[in-house]
């Protein structure tokens, strides 16, 4: 690899009047891997236009401009391949954002510091969730780990450590939709059973899965959303999901949020999702009659007539039927799903 020294600051005028400015520095050349650490692809797009495109991706940490015809930009996630010398691929250039992070990088979503996931090899064992992952592995330190299971199942895990050594939370994530991500949740029945995506970026786990998981326990839900202002807001219940058997019929209880975030599931409305089985766009189980809502709102959810809640849906959207939405607020730039035993 050839390193060099060069740095590229770009400013960008928002349309509030705001001035931001981020800095991309050179880290050598690399060869052009395929994988899940690149998020987007564009050709015949210029070093300054492939920046400004990842500043506006809120999942990108880097980008590569490779030597093709015509020359291709690349973003990525900040995740590098292991290096082949040998490899016949064609070089990129590489450029990292630059962040003060000590270690890690700095997630733009979440405005934090973050340690680099890594991916760990583990015995052969029956453990579907993080809980009995974490358990079984004695893991102390806190943080996200990403474990691929013999089935090939990868886990997104977070260890939480609280104040007390007694609060310990083993979480599993069990959804990630980010604004300006490119995994597309408007899939079918199948893809919602068997899980889509990355957990390096957006995904869900698999309809299948999280009926496994809640059925052994770990039935506290946590969401996470951050809107377009940066303003975070979390919603909790206890939770379960029934089998295909009955749609994967959504049961949820006791919640809890933080200010200002309304329940769109448990309030009785005829458009919350309690009670629910799942609706996706090849598969219609609401309660509206003129239509599929999975269709309307472009992502299977637990669809009433229609909704006041999808984390699945379309971005954008200033109607709150349309897409993406908590208790009818659309403007949302973030979602998780994650879940523990109580």
């Amino acid at each position: 690899m050839i390193l060099q020294h060069f740095v590229i600051i770009l400013t960008l005028l928002c349309v509030n009047g705001e001035i931001q400015q981020s800095h991309f520095k050179f880290f050598g050349e690399v060869f052009k891997n395929e994988g899940s650490h690149v998020l987007v692809q564009y050709p015949s797009v210029s070093k300054s236009r492939c920046a400004a495109l990842c500043r506006e991706n809120t999942r990108c940490q880097a980008f590569e401009i490779c030597k093709d015809d015509p020359q291709e930009c690349r973003l990525t996630n900040g995740d590098t391949p292991v290096q082949n010398n040998n490899s016949s691929h064609p070089r990129c250039q590489l450029y990292y954002m630059v962040n003060d992070c000590e270690s890690g990088h700095w997630d733009r979503i979440q405005e934090k510091c973050v340690q680099q996931n890594s991916t760990n090899a583990i015995p052969i064992n029956n453990c579907v969730d993080c809980h009995c992952l974490l358990g079984l592995l004695s893991v102390l330190e806190g943080g996200e780990t990403t474990y691929t299971l013999s089935s090939g199942k990868t886990l997104f895990c977070d260890l939480e450590l609280g104040i007390l050594p007694l609060y310990i939370y083993k979480w599993t994530i069990i959804q990630r939709h980010t604004m300006g991500g490119y995994v597309d949740f408007d899939k079918d029945w199948n893809e919602y059973k068997h899980g889509f995506g990355s957990v390096t970026s957006d995904f869900w786990i698999g309809n299948d899965v999280i009926h496994q998981i809640t059925n052994n326990g770990n039935t506290f839900l946590q969401i996470k959303m951050i809107k377009t202002s940066g303003y975070s807001m979390t919603a909790e219940y206890s939770f379960s999901v029934d089998s295909e058997m009955n749609d994967y019929r959504l049961q949820v209880s006791n919640f809890r949020g933080s200010y200002g975030t309304g329940d769109p599931f448990t309030t009785g409305c005829p458009e919350c999702a309690n009670g629910m089985k799942f609706t996706t766009k090849d598969r219609d189980n609401d309660n509206n009659g003129t239509g599929n809502c999975a269709v309307v709102s472009k992502g299977g959810w637990w669809h009433n007539f229609c909704q006041r809640s999808n984390l699945n849906g379309r971005f954008g959207e200033t109607d709150y039927r349309l897409g993406v939405n908590w208790d009818s607020y659309t403007n949302l730039r973030y979602v998780e799903m994650r879940v523990r035993n109580p």
